[in-house]
């Protein structure tokens, strides 16, 4: 790092979102069927991680301006940051998740490096590792890129690193899809395009600030029309994702006051599905002409849905604050780690009973995010943000963060088992941090041919959390059901 290095506006936006009910560190899980050797996994971890990272190794001060810097802490020790813990018998899932709920309230020491890792035994007779680090390290596609790093596409780990290589065929992604612009979109501020699609959408919002029912009533016709005539141009087919972000900012989304609604306590709820197939996932969507992405996310809005019905609850729409990756996938990872990406707001359908439909709905909402320009007008927002007193933007950051339940993630990880330390990877998870009383925070993770949904929750505000990835299970198996239904009679036909 070489002497004091000063955060980035994003970062310094990140570190200053921290509160009492929801802290800004990204947790991230993996297990193992074997007990690790932690000797052999630390060797590891100093190679391939402390010694690589400088930012890993340092602690966040100020320098004379009063600017926040990353500052090398002299003497820094890689087993200060490992915890080793045991876990209390059975050592099963429930007790698993009860260590990851109580971490959860438990904020990093600004006075050392913003990370820790919690070595865990006994978990099914094998061991699992919890790993926290502060938002203002890294976003959480790069935190996954860091764990391709560590991991070996081997049992003796013969070709350190090789796992980068993994990274290259599934890159992570979000649950948008929405890969990154351009380079020259994103370089410290909105460039090149960007610019262009900030103004275009700029001229959208001003005429939904007078009009807005209007203004997009007539840009959905204008685009039908066009796109009839001259085929799907790049600027027709942004404009009704554009409609859509405008209204967002200026009237807010469709996000329903409703059972989870309230200011989030101190309790909190960490629960997971049992594996998908990843396979039986494509095949539906390719039934329906969707992507498995959309699937997954309509298997969201059907298990919310199931459990709003069983609160005896009415909503019709809940909005999720989705994460946006604005650099490009780099597999070899740049000793600068760092934030770089947007959140678009997905509003999710609670009021469709019909799964196909439901997809239908997703996948038309989801579409219109991703030929639109939410994510650059969002990154711009939040670097203007980041430019305000603290109280003002801490001010704006609850008001748009309160316009969403929570956080919704989608990873798509390797397709290939994994090991560290010689040890196979089972499965890996993670949850996004929240602010404001977001509720929720729901990461779909697939992993060598298996789906997993994992799910952190306020206790007070989603009493009974277990109900939402179990209702995502039978969400799927519901849409599969009328998937066999859909094809029979196509099939008959023939």
């Amino acid at each position: 790092m070489g002497g004091r290095q000063r955060l980035s506006g994003q970062d310094a936006l990140w570190l200053a979102m921290d509160k009492p009910g929801n802290l800004m560190v990204v947790d991230s899980l993996f297990w193992t069927a074997e007990p690790i050797d932690w000797d052999r996994f630390r060797e590891v971890m100093r190679e391939r991680f402390w010694d690589r990272y400088d930012v890993v190794r340092s602690l966040i001060v100020r320098d004379d301006d009063g600017v926040l810097c990353w500052e090398e802490v002299p003497g820094a020790e890689l087993d200060d940051r490992f915890e080793r813990v045991v876990l209390p018998a059975p050592g099963g899932d429930a007790e698993l998740q009860d260590l990851i709920a109580a971490q959860r309230m438990l904020p990093l020491d600004r006075g050392e490096p913003l990370w820790r890792a919690l070595l865990v035994d006994g978990f099914h007779g094998g061991s699992a590792v919890l790993f926290r680090s502060h938002h203002s390290i890294a976003d959480g596609i790069r935190m996954v890129q860091l764990v391709l790093r560590v991991f070996d596409c081997s049992p003796d780990g013969d070709e350190p690193g090789v796992a980068r290589k993994v990274g290259r065929k599934s890159s992570p992604r979000t649950a948008t899809e929405t890969r990154a612009p351009a380079p020259d979109r994103v370089d410290g501020s909105l460039t090149g395009r960007a610019v262009a699609a900030a103004a275009a959408s700029l001229q959208v919002a001003r005429s939904a600030i007078t009009n807005p029912v209007g203004a997009a009533h007539s840009a959905l016709t204008r685009s039908e029309d066009l796109l009839g005539r001259l085929g799907a141009l790049p600027v027709v087919s942004a404009l009704p994702g554009d409609v859509d972000t405008a209204r967002k900012l200026v009237l807010g989304t469709r996000n329903d006051t409703t059972a989870w609604s309230g200011t989030v306590g101190d309790r909190k709820a960490i629960a997971w599905t049992a594996p998908l197939s990843l396979a039986e996932v494509k095949a539906v969507a390719h039934a329906h002409g969707a992507t498995a992405n959309d699937v997954l996310v309509s298997c969201v809005a059907q298990s919310l849905r199931a459990y709003l019905e069983a609160h005896d609850a009415v909503c019709h729409s809940v909005t999720w604050d989705v994460p946006v990756n604005l650099k490009p996938f780099d597999p070899d990872l740049p000793v600068e780690l760092g934030n770089g990406f947007a959140l678009v707001q997905l509003e999710l359908p609670t009021n469709i009973a019909d799964p196909v439909r439901a997809l239908d709905v997703v996948r038309r909402r989801m579409s219109r995010i991703k030929n639109g320009h939410e994510a650059v007008v969002d990154y711009g927002i939040q670097a203007a943000i980041g430019r305000m007193s603290t109280a003002l933007y801490r001010a704006t950051i609850d008001l748009l963060a309160n316009r969403a339940v929570g956080v919704l993630t989608n990873v798509p990880g390797p397709q290939v088992p994994l090991y560290i330390a010689g040890r196979k990877v089972e499965a890996m998870m993670g949850w996004a941090p929240l602010t404001a009383d977001q509720a929720m925070s729901l990461t779909i993770y697939s992993y060598d041919g298996k789906v997993f949904v994992g799910l952190a929750a306020d206790a007070g505000l989603v009493p009974d959390h277990q109900q939402v990835v179990d209702g995502f299970a039978e969400a799927f198996a519901r849409l599969a059901e009328h998937t066999e239904a859909v094809r029979l009679p196509q099939l008959v036909g023939r």
